[in-house]
């Protein structure tokens, strides 16, 4: 017999990490943020009082609030939600709120 190669995963899911996050805005004031909720914990009252704190602290913020956008969850298409987030002028993001 030939010496047979095989390839093994890691079974607890691990990855290497090579971008952890996106770079952070520097300030709020007049930027255009979103919400993207997972639809859990209430997010329909958290988000709202978020974004009007949010919106107390820097006036100029404009929010586009996590009904204008899919629900995700863990095993959701994101299909198309790049191109979304872009036709809106999104320029971050609140993703989720709580777990």
């Amino acid at each position: 017999m030939q010496p047979v190669t095989l390839e093994v995963y890691d079974p607890t899911g691990a990855v290497e990490v090579t971008h952890i996050h996106a770079p952070r805005l520097a300030d709020l004031r007049g930027k255009t943020i979103c919400e993207i909720s997972n639809g859990q914990w209430e997010h329909d009252r958290t988000f709202p009082l978020i974004r009007g704190l949010l919106q107390k602290q820097f006036p100029t913020l404009k929010v586009i609030d996590y009904t204008q956008f899919p629900t995700l969850s863990a095993t959701a298409d994101v299909t198309g939600l790049e191109a979304l987030v872009k036709a809106k002028g999104v320029e971050g993001a609140i993703v989720g709120n709580a777990g």
